[in-house]
């Protein structure tokens, strides 16, 4: 029973993992935060972004394998937008947590100087 537990605990570790992955480049968290401002064209984003298409549309690819984002034909254009904002609350608490760090650090370096 302890073994299939762990199974389907690994399972989960590697579905997070991946789930990071996809997070853990800085394009595709600009990419996020453009979407979450308005549902947005592969072209609005490249403008907005100053990146090429070919790199958007990989990263766009990968936001939504990932289930993050959702597409939407219209013609010859596809538009994405955020279908899962849960992501915007994770990207909240990792910032928190980073400014609590920046506090901390520089409270001990007011201690240094001071």
């Amino acid at each position: 029973m302890g073994r299939s537990t762990f199974k389907m605990e690994t399972e989960h570790f590697e579905a997070v993992s991946r789930l990071f992955t996809v997070l853990a480049d800085p394009t595709r968290l600009m990419i996020l935060y453009l979407l979450k401002q308005e549902p947005s064209y592969v072209q609005d984003i490249v403008d907005k972004a100053g990146l090429k298409q070919p790199n958007v549309s990989k990263h766009l690819a990968m936001l939504y394998d990932s289930g993050l984002v959702g597409r939407e034909r219209n013609g010859n254009q596809i538009r994405y937008s955020i279908i899962d904002p849960l992501v915007f609350d994770l990207c909240a608490l990792v910032c928190q947590k980073l400014q609590r760090e920046a506090e901390s650090h520089a409270k001990v370096m007011r201690k240094m100087v001071g």
